[in-house]
C-alpha cells in the first residue's frame, strides 16, 4: 500500500502523445510495369516524433528487411506499426521489389508526436516503377468513395447523376466506368456511367482507361473531377434544387399580402427563396344531371349542355345514381369525363369544383435575411409580398412554395498564403468537394467547418484548386400568414 498519494502531491509524472494511423484507399498499381524500383519518402520527422511504414498487398501485411520483402506478423494497429514498422530511411534504401510487379500496394503510415510538439511529422510517399515497353493505354482505379446517408436514416442512397469533367488534346481519350457497392458489402462489375443512374449504392469506385495514339507529346488527357449526386435517405434531397409546397387553402376573404418566415441552419453559399400563389376560388356544380345509365360501363361528360368543364378538382367529384352516392367510378379530368356502371334507367348526377386557376408563382422579396433566432445556431429569414389593389379582387385561395437552391462552382489556383513548415489552418470560402481538392501541401479537410489543415515547406506558396457545392440546407420550420385586402 502506498504511504503517500502521489497524485495528490504532484510527485508523479505522465507522458501524453498524439498518434495517427493512415491507410491509403488508393493503391499504387504496378500492372503493366517491367520493374518496381522502390519508394521515395519525403516529409518531416522533427526531433521527438516518429513515423513508421508497412504495406498491404493481396490483403496481407509486409515490411522490408534490408532489400527483402518479409511478412509482418502484427495486426497493423497504430502501436504495432510504430513499434515494428520500417523507418523512412529503411524504405528509401530499397532499390528493387520484383515480388510486387502486377500488384496493388497500399501504404500504411503511423505517426506519433508529443502533445506539446511544435512540429508534427509528415510523410509523402511515391513509388518508382519502370516500363521498357511503349504504352499507349493506361488503366487507373480511383479509391472507394462512400456515399453519405442522412443521420438516423436506413434508406440506401440512390445515384441521381454522375458528371465527368475531363480535358484532352490531340487524339487522346478516356473511357470511364463505375462499380457500385451494395449495403451487403458486395461490389458490382464495372459498368457504364449511364447504367449506374437510379441504382442504390453505399459506395462507388471509378476506373479510367486512358488512351493515346502517339508518344511524342501531341496526345494528352486528364480527368479534372467527377461529381456524384445521390439521395441521402428520407430527410435529404439530392441535386441542386428542392422545393417545399404548402397546401392550397381557401380563406374566404380577398387576400392581398402574404408573409413567410423560415427558420433554418446558417447559410453560406446556398440560397432560400419563397414564392406565393394567389388564385380565385373555383366554381361549383351541385347535383347537375349527366345522363341516364344503361346498365353497362359507360362515360359521361362533366359539364352542362354538352360543354365540358375545365380545371376540375378531381378530389371534389361526387357521383349519384337516383340520389344514392356511387363509390365505384373512375375519371379522366384531362378530357372531363367519368366512367361508371350503374343500374339501367338510373339518373346520374354529379357535384364537383371546376374552373380552378392555374398557379402563378410570384417571388417574395426578402425583408429580413438570416437573422440569428436562437442561441442554438437557428437563423430566421422573412419574406413578404403584396398584390396591387386591383389584382387582389376575388383572390381568396392561396399557397406558398419554398425553393432551396445549392449553387456550384470551381476555385482555380487560389493562393492561401506562405508555408511555415508547421501546421497551418485555413477556412475555405466555399464548401469544397474533398475528392476534387488539389493542394501542393500535405493536407486534411473538414467539410463541416470548411477548415483545411496543412503542412508546407517553409517559404512555399500554398496553392489550392477545388470544386464546390453549396451546403445542404436544413429547414427547422416555416410559417406563412396572409392579410385581407382593405
Amino acid at each position: 500500500m502506498l504511504q503517500s498519494n502521489t497524485m495528490r502531491f504532484g510527485t508523479d509524472g505522465f507522458s501524453f502523445s498524439r498518434q495517427a494511423l493512415l491507410t491509403s484507399k488508393k493503391p499504387f498499381d504496378t500492372t503493366g510495369q517491367t520493374s518496381v524500383e522502390g519508394f521515395t519518402i519525403s516529409g518531416n520527422e522533427p526531433t521527438g516524433t516518429k513515423r513508421r511504414f508497412i504495406f498491404k498487398v493481396d490483403d496481407k501485411l509486409f515490411k522490408f528487411s534490408g532489400q527483402n520483402v518479409v511478412a509482418h506478423s502484427g495486426a497493423g494497429e497504430v502501436e504495432d506499426v510504430l513499434a515494428n514498422g520500417n523507418t523512412a530511411a529503411e524504405v528509401n534504401a530499397v532499390t528493387s521489389i520484383p515480388a510486387w510487379l502486377d500488384k496493388k500496394i497500399y501504404p500504411i503510415i503511423a505517426l506519433q508526436a508529443p502533445v506539446d510538439a511544435t512540429g508534427m511529422p509528415t510523410a509523402n510517399i511515391t513509388l518508382k516503377v519502370r516500363c521498357q515497353n511503349d504504352v499507349y493505354e493506361k488503366v487507373v482505379e480511383t479509391p472507394e468513395y462512400d456515399l453519405a446517408m442522412a443521420e438516423g436514416s436506413s434508406v440506401v442512397p440512390r445515384i441521381a447523376d454522375i458528371t465527368v469533367n475531363s480535358a484532352a488534346t490531340g487524339n487522346a481519350s478516356v473511357a470511364i466506368a463505375v462499380k457500385l457497392k451494395n449495403p451487403s458489402g458486395e461490389w458490382s462489375d464495372y459498368m457504364a456511367i449511364a447504367d449506374a443512374l437510379n441504382q442504390e449504392a453505399v459506395a462507388v469506385q471509378f476506373r479510367f482507361t486512358f488512351t493515346v495514339t502517339t508518344l511524342n507529346g501531341a496526345d494528352s488527357v486528364k480527368v479534372n473531377s467527377i461529381n456524384v449526386k445521390h439521395t441521402m435517405g428520407a430527410t435529404a434531397v439530392s441535386g441542386d434544387t428542392a422545393e417545399i409546397y404548402s397546401i392550397v387553402q381557401n380563406y374566404e376573404s380577398d387576400l392581398q399580402t402574404c408573409y413567410v418566415i423560415v427558420k433554418h441552419k446558417e447559410l453560406i453559399d446556398s440560397k432560400i427563396q419563397a414564392f406565393v400563389n394567389f388564385m380565385q376560388n373555383p366554381r361549383k356544380r351541385i347535383l347537375i344531371p349527366l345522363g341516364t345509365a344503361s346498365g353497362v360501363l359507360e362515360q359521361f361528360i362533366l359539364g352542362v349542355n354538352g360543354e365540358k368543364d375545365t380545371g376540375i378538382n378531381q378530389g371534389s367529384i361526387q357521383l349519384f345514381a337516383d340520389g344514392v352516392p356511387i363509390s365505384n367510378f373512375s375519371y379522366n379530368v384531362e378530357v372531363s369525363e367519368v366512367t361508371v356502371n350503374a343500374p339501367a334507367g338510373a339518373a346520374i348526377t354529379a357535384t364537383y369544383e371546376y374552373g380552378h386557376d392555374k398557379e402563378t408563382w410570384l417571388e417574395m422579396p426578402v425583408q429580413v435575411y438570416q437573422q440569428p433566432y436562437l442561441d442554438d445556431g437557428t437563423y430566421m429569414t422573412r419574406f413578404s409580398y403584396t398584390l396591387p389593389d386591383e389584382d387582389a379582387v376575388n383572390k381568396q385561395t392561396s399557397n406558398i412554395r419554398i425553393k432551396l437552391y445549392r449553387p456550384t462552382g470551381r476555385v482555380d489556383r487560389l493562393s492561401l498564403g506562405v508555408g511555415t513548415g508547421l501546421i497551418q489552418q485555413f477556412v475555405l470560402e466555399h464548401q469544397a468537394k474533398q475528392e476534387t481538392i488539389d493542394c501542393n501541401a500535405d493536407w486534411q479537410y473538414d467539410p463541416d467547418s470548411q477548415i483545411l489543415t496543412c503542412v508546407a515547406d517553409k517559404g512555399t506558396e500554398i496553392i489550392i484548386s477545388y470544386d464546390w457545392i453549396g451546403e445542404t440546407q436544413t429547414i427547422y420550420s416555416f410559417t406563412a400568414g396572409w392579410s385581407a385586402a382593405v
